[in-house]
């Protein structure tokens, strides 16, 4: 059965998503906290404008490194959770079409649409966002960039790849890397992202 990304994206978009007095929400087998991406946008660009191009790369290594590890726990929790068991797995018949799923579940989140341009089992995936926010913020607040500056989708797409084809979890975090090879901050006109063992 192929993926069908508008029903994942029906279905997640559905569940009540309620959150406690601290913010923090319980939804597909993992709990997630609901803040302002706006804070998060202006604390990681200033530090990153704040350290100058020699040191910035540093940071956002780690910034990287995060959101990846924040992704690949959150995605698990996603593909083991009750309503991925329900109706997600009956579509399953490879880990590409886990890699699809995962990838329509990504786009309930509000972040920017990503889409998968390429993927080659266990080799190599390619994902493209036309719409994320932060890239568009940059170029507002600072101007053209030197480097892509969308850490999520990047990290995002390592993140797949890694469920689907490392070793089982926890254990497969790091089997793949992503890197943004264009980005609209750059001036380009669509982020890419490509991620490789």
């Amino acid at each position: 059965m192929a993926i069908d990304s508008k029903k994942i994206i029906e279905i997640a978009s559905k569940l009540q998503i309620a959150s406690n007095e601290k913010g923090i929400m319980a939804a597909f087998g993992v709990y997630a906290a609901m803040n302002y991406n706006e804070f998060y946008f202006k604390v990681v660009s200033r530090v990153i404008h704040t350290l100058g191009d020699l040191k910035a790369p540093t940071v956002e290594q780690k910034l990287y490194n995060a959101v990846l590890e924040c992704g690949y726990h959150t995605f698990h929790g996603i593909r083991t959770s009750m309503h991925w068991r329900e109706h997600i797995i009956p579509m399953l018949s490879s880990p590409e079409d886990e890699v699809y799923a995962l990838v329509a579940f990504t786009n309930i989140f509000g972040i920017g649409y990503i889409e998968i341009e390429e993927l080659i089992p266990n080799k190599k995936l390619v994902t493209i966002v036309k719409n994320a926010y932060d890239p568009e913020r940059y170029l507002i607040e600072y101007g053209k960039q030197p480097y892509g500056r969308c850490y999520m989708f990047s990290a995002c797409t390592a993140s797949y790849m890694d469920l689907a084809y490392g070793e089982k979890y926890p254990k497969g975090i790091g089997t793949f890397e992503a890197k943004e090879v264009s980005c609209r901050s750059m001036g380009n006109n669509i982020c890419r992202f490509v991620a490789e063992r």
